[in-house]
């Protein structure tokens, strides 16, 4: 069961990895990137539960906080640019 949905995962950032490189402006390129780290947030937790390892959890806690913050500074930066 988990090995399915560890592969659905991996196959959903993949395609949306070409959404990143074709994407035709910033804010689709940082929706896309942003929706990468949310499966690679997925798979992190998918191999904590599987592995049985529960610091992976911790992990993966801190890879989300540091996706939000890198959000944060992406859409700080195209709310200045476009302002001006």
């Amino acid at each position: 069961m988990f090995e399915a949905a560890i592969a659905i995962s991996i196959l959903t950032a993949l395609v949306t990895f070409i959404r990143v490189i074709v994407g035709p402006t910033h804010a689709d390129r940082i929706v896309a990137a942003s929706v990468i780290a949310t499966m690679i947030f997925a798979l992190i937790v998918l191999l904590s539960v599987s592995l049985d390892e529960p610091a992976m959890l911790d992990v993966a806690l801190v890879y989300a906080v540091l996706q939000f913050v890198d959000l944060i500074v992406y859409a700080k930066y195209l709310g200045g640019r476009s302002a001006r």
